[in-house]
């Protein structure tokens, strides 16, 4: 496991993440506590297959600690039924949640 690659900190600071998770029905909200638990120490390239977890083909966004840098962003499922799901970008080992909703919305506009 190369040690960039693992996640060892989540940051929902954001506030559009922040409202959107606040938005979510109560059933996807706590489906969507345990997604992001599991986001803890998992390695990118073989995270648990519960969460679907993968970066988003040719598509790069504002990095959440430099805002002329342009990143990769990741997105994962927060529901089973593959119907909700949340980006990040990973920098320096932190995930910083950016937003999460419909599947559809979120792979296009992460």
């Amino acid at each position: 496991m190369s040690g960039r690659n693992i996640i060892t900190k989540v940051d929902a600071s954001n506030l559009t993440f922040q409202r959107s998770f606040r938005s979510l029905k109560h059933d996807v909200l706590k489906e969507a506590r345990t997604a992001i638990g599991m986001l803890c120490l998992a390695d990118v390239e073989a995270a648990p297959a519960r969460l679907h977890l993968h970066p988003l083909k040719d598509k790069l966004v504002t990095s959440a600690l430099d805002e002329k840098k342009k990143v990769k962003v990741y997105t994962f499922h927060l529901t089973s039924n593959d119907a909700w799901k949340a980006s990040f970008t990973l920098e320096g080992g932190t995930a910083y949640l950016r937003a999460c909703g419909p599947h559809d919305k979120i792979d296009g506009t992460p």
